[in-house]
């Protein structure tokens, strides 16, 4: 791949804002482009040869590296891109008697895809939490998939997985009762008519990682393989890269004299933030992780979406910071 390498991303997000001009210090030519969405990023790095990595959902990436093994062109370095709790994308009709999970047991639910980031993060958290287990729900998926070839999609036994009507949206299949709940991101607040399963969903998110220590990752920095076999070196010096642009937006957050969020009380929430979750809420790397990691690798593999056991390091790039 001649000329600057072109990394591909779902996003501006604050943490990537330095990684170009550090990586012109460390000596790689990096250029980054934002498309419209996240799924379309993960499309791009799929089927465009013009992309030398960018942002992956981390489980369609552990899917495929489970099939293809070496074989995967992708290679992931432990840069979470995208993290997030989950609690608050769980949605229901305003006037429906659902107030927890348990509650849905033998319900319907909808989702963009099974496999996707955020449906194993809740099914992980339905069954450790709640006694609710994959297969007590039945599935209703509302779109193709959108960062893994066809052929790569898993799908376990044993659990109902069906394909909601063609032409009808989430929001009017949850209206219409077609389903019982909805799994998916978007803008908040919530549509008329529908509201959040959890009532305080923030309260929920900080009790759970207060007993379990896990901030789940969503998305995950890949770059081809061909590009880190042809320098050795490259993988570490990219981490270091984005590890430090990261470093610098959480120093801006602590900014007392020019707003650099456009969010009153922005410092307010960067302390309560480090009370509850210390001084480094977003680490990079595997180590700091490990809670976070194990709970993944667990999730995966009950919920039948890996192809062969893997082991954590083939995964991601054991890079650490410095």
């Amino acid at each position: 791949m001649s000329g600057p390498l072109r990394f591909v991303f779902g996003g501006r997000y604050d943490r990537l804002a330095d990684v170009p001009d550090l990586a012109a210090r460390a000596g790689i030519a990096l250029e980054l482009e934002t498309l419209a969405s996240p799924k379309d990023a993960f499309a791009a790095l799929r089927d465009s040869p013009d992309f030398a990595g960018g942002e992956m959902s981390v489980s369609f990436y552990m899917t495929e590296r489970s099939r293809l093994r070496d074989a995967c062109d992708l290679v992931a370095l432990p840069v979470w891109i995208s993290r997030a709790f989950r609690h608050s994308n769980v949605y229901v009709r305003e006037d429906s008697d659902l107030r927890t999970p348990a509650d849905l047991r033998g319900g319907r639910v909808g989702l963009p895809e099974y496999g996707m980031t955020m449906a194993v993060w809740l099914r992980g958290l339905f069954a450790d939490e709640y006694g609710l287990a994959p297969e007590d729900l039945r599935w209703v998926t509302h779109r193709a998939a959108t960062g893994l070839d066809e052929e790569a999609v898993r799908h376990p036994s044993g659990v109902e997985i069906a394909v909601a009507p063609p032409g009808t949206s989430p929001q009017e299949n949850l209206l219409g009762g077609r389903i019982d709940a909805w799994i998916g991101a978007g803008t908040a607040p919530p549509a008329p008519g529908v509201r959040r399963l959890f009532a305080d969903a923030f309260a929920e998110e900080r009790r759970y990682f207060a007993r379990s220590g896990v901030f789940p990752v969503m998305h995950v920095l890949v770059v081809k393989r061909a590009v880190l076999d042809g320098d050795r070196s490259l993988a570490p010096r990219l981490f270091a890269v984005f590890d430090e642009s990261k470093r610098r937006a959480q120093r801006r957050l602590w900014s007392t004299s020019v707003a650099y969020l456009t969010l009153p009380w922005a410092l307010h929430a960067a302390e309560e933030q480090t009370r509850i979750m210390g001084g480094d809420p977003w680490p990079y790397g595997l180590a700091a992780n490990a809670p976070t990691l194990d709970a993944l690798m667990r999730y995966m593999s009950r919920q039948g979406l890996l192809w062969d056991d893997v082991p954590l390091d083939e995964f991601f790039l054991p890079v650490e910071p410095a």
